[in-house]
């Protein structure tokens, strides 16, 4: 009996696992799908308005606000699983409407057309942030320490890394099949078409999963009025939203604009060339990750934070003097800072603002406030997909850096103020960040909440 309960737990957590790891790949793929994909569509296929160049990035990361704070809520109200297959179904449509609706001979409704269903995929990548990270800390084994499921959530969250990779990869077997006009069509929409693919796989693996005893003991009847209820949790949620806001602005801010960035350093260059150079410079990233999730249980979260931005605004700092120095300076230096970068981009904050919201709040509340940090985090992506462009116009990529080398300052002061203090080896409970549950909460009865569940 003990054996045969062994197992369950054991291949329940693999599924867990499998779910979170998929998840957060579907995640990244479909953000960063557009960044290989439109210069693509530009080289000879469509001429992108100038509209599109502020709105056609940005919309996603609105679409995820969105799809963060509702499905969030619908995580806390109606359940994982449940609420998973829902964002899941989104993710799909806006993925095939990238590839499938844009047609035309018009620029403009092309683009308007991708826009639109950009929005919608963003709803459905959005609601996949904290369901991802609950179902992975929940995943977990009852006993299991707030260290041990910290690390549980990174390495599912490390599966982000793989997927803002992926695109490039596939540009570069696409590209391969030539660049008339009848292979354009199909690279580009194939590029964004295959992002359907994960969120399809994640969907037949949560049909099949049920949500955790953890969840369904701990379940209320309205986890909105018992967020409101109790004030703690959000003097912890300005600082998982407020670091998460002020570090997607730098990440998204950066790597959105990749093939920008290294078009500056290298000058011209076809988009093979384009795709390798910005595949090796996100390869970079996964040592950087890696290392943030190793360190999470000897470390903690706090640490990751507060030394990451600190490594980050270091590292803005030298590419900007390298700029201000000589524009037209050596590629080499240039690059090479652009590699370490991205590697500092993806330790730290990268890794704790995931996890943080997911081992900060009680089950009850989980989703809901990593939605509402999560959004925090696109508010942030939004506002560097946004902002790049006109002050890289303005003042060029220099003034680019510098703006980043302050808000990465900026995000360490928050974390002193509002992130509290992690002790890995104290073996601290999950939800420890906010205070102890009170009485009083109107908890589902047995009878209830069995009916719910079921």
């Amino acid at each position: 009996g003990r054996f045969k309960m062994a197992e369950g737990k054991t291949a329940r957590k693999k599924k867990s696992d499998f779910i979170s790891a998929m998840g957060n790949f579907s995640i990244q793929y479909n953000l960063s799908s557009i960044s290989a994909a439109l210069p693509i569509m530009t080289d000879s296929l469509f001429t992108e308005p100038d509209w599109a160049t502020y709105t056609l990035k940005g919309l996603v990361f609105a679409g995820s606000v969105f799809g963060m704070c509702v499905m969030g809520y619908l995580g806390d109200l109606i359940g994982r699983r449940k609420a998973m297959l829902t964002t899941l179904f989104f993710t799909v449509l806006g993925s095939l409407g990238c590839a499938l609706f844009p047609w035309g001979y018009d620029d403009n409704v092309v683009f308007a057309v991708m826009s639109a269903c950009r929005f919608i995929l963003g709803v459905g990548v959005g609601g996949i942030y904290p369901l991802s990270a609950a179902t992975a800390s929940e995943g977990s084994s009852a006993d299991a320490s707030h260290a041990e499921v910290a690390k549980d959530v990174g390495w599912a969250f490390f599966w982000q890394t793989p997927g803002a990779m992926a695109p490039y990869a596939v540009a570069l077997i696409l590209l391969q099949f030539g660049t008339s006009t009848l292979a354009t069509q199909l690279n580009f929409r194939i590029l964004m078409g295959i992002g359907a693919l994960p969120a399809a796989i994640v969907f037949l693996s949560a049909l099949t999963y049920s949500d955790s005893e953890e969840f369904k003991s701990g379940r209320v009847r309205s986890p909105l009025h018992d967020a409101l209820e109790h004030r703690q949790y959000w003097r912890t949620l300005i600082g998982t939203a407020g670091t998460w806001f002020i570090y997607d602005i730098a990440y998204y801010g950066t790597n959105i604009f990749t093939p920008e960035i290294i078009e500056n350093i290298f000058g011209k260059e076809n988009n093979t060339e384009m795709c390798w150079h910005s595949l090796v410079a996100q390869a970079i990233g996964i040592p950087g990750c890696i290392s943030a999730i190793l360190a999470l249980k000897p470390k903690g979260g706090y640490w990751l934070m507060y030394w990451g931005f600190l490594l980050n605004a270091l590292l803005f700092g030298l590419f900007a003097m390298v700029y201000n120095i000589d524009r037209s300076g050596s590629t080499a230096i240039k690059f090479t800072l652009y590699c370490l970068l991205t590697f500092a981009l993806n330790f730290g904050p990268n890794v704790a603002t995931y996890v943080l919201p997911a081992v900060s709040f009680p089950v009850q509340v989980r989703t809901i406030f990593h939605g509402l940090s999560a959004a925090g985090a696109k508010l942030g992506a939004v506002t560097g997909s946004y902002i790049f462009q006109p002050i890289s116009d303005a003042w060029g990529i220099a003034g680019v850096m510098w703006l980043q080398f302050g808000l990465s300052i900026l995000g360490a002061i928050v974390t002193v103020l509002f992130i509290k203090k992690d002790h890995p080896a104290k073996d601290t409970p999950l939800g420890s960040a906010t205070e102890p549950l009170l009485k009083g909460k109107q908890r589902l009865t047995d009878t209830e909440r069995r009916a719910i569940n079921a």
